[in-house]
């Protein structure tokens, strides 16, 4: 008796082994065809913790787009727009990452006393970046500090500070600047963004983020708005899918698990993909 249970546990490790071998090849051969998107560069410390070797909150878009069903690669610092094209040829699309202020100078503006830190070196590599995204029309999904770039590149300028430029009664950043704070956006219908969402109207979202977008540029559209009228939520209607959003799906997704985030994400792999096969 005691010698058929111990043939029976070695037939049952047997079956198990077997199954985990079969399933890891099968999800690696999945994970081989998945649609490939980059992240932008930053400069912050790289996390102790972070398996990727990277900045917490990069670590964040990575996960959240692994979760989605992509292969991620993270791109380097641009020092000009034909390294940049190189850098971009073999992705499907491109995750732009929110960061420090922008420096006002790119907007004809001099800086106001509640300007904070600006980063002259991801300024520099973000405006080769996207200027590249804009020429090759590659797919991207610009989140926060990449929105505001995207609007200032197109013509645009930006609030350096809402409080002090634009008082509202919503809070669009943690005075602690600890966590995200929660409020809602209205999204319009019939968009890239709802199609991506599954659903237009109220839709609560995260914030962090002391400035925002005054005059919008040229060949933009607004999808969607805070109720104080903050833009959340911008689309270049000259490009194939050129998304902008003031909020963060990444964290949403990994963070709070929100479904509406996750696909949002999933929606904009799959169609990172589809034009990319297109070229």
């Amino acid at each position: 008796m005691r010698k058929n249970n111990i043939k029976n546990i070695i037939t049952y490790i047997t079956f198990l082994l077997i199954a985990l071998f079969t399933f890891t090849a099968c999800s690696k051969k999945e994970n081989k065809n998945a649609p490939t998107i980059g992240i932008s560069w930053s400069t912050d410390e790289v996390d102790k913790n972070s398996k990727d070797k990277v900045d917490v909150d990069t670590q964040m878009y990575a996960d959240a787009l692994r979760k989605a069903g992509a292969k991620v690669i993270f791109l380097k610092e641009m020092k000009s727009i034909d390294e940049a094209k190189k850098e971009i040829k073999d992705v499907d699309g491109v995750v732009v990452t929110g960061g420090d202020d922008l420096n006002p100078n790119l907007y004809n503006e001099n800086p106001i006393e509640k300007l904070e830190e600006i980063n002259p070196r991801r300024d520099s590599s973000d405006v080769f970046l996207l200027k590249a995204l804009l020429e090759e029309d590659k797919p991207t999904l610009a989140t926060c500090r990449g929105m505001q770039l995207t609007n200032v590149l197109s013509g645009g300028s930006l609030y350096q500070d809402i409080i002090t430029q634009r008082p509202t009664d919503i809070i669009h950043r943690d005075p602690e600047k600890k966590v995200f704070v929660k409020h809602e956006i209205d999204v319009l219908p019939n968009n890239i963004l709802s199609d991506g969402l599954g659903k237009s109207g109220k839709l609560e979202v995260n914030s962090w983020h002391h400035q925002a977008i005054k005059d919008l540029g040229k060949n933009l559209d607004i999808l969607a708005k805070a109720d104080d009228g903050t833009i959340e939520a911008i689309v270049k209607t000259d490009k194939s899918y050129f998304l902008g959003l003031q909020f963060h799906p990444e964290a949403m997704i990994i963070e709070d698990n929100n479904k509406d985030a996750l696909n949002l994400y999933k929606a904009f792999i799959t169609k990172s993909q589809e034009l990319s096969q297109q070229k």
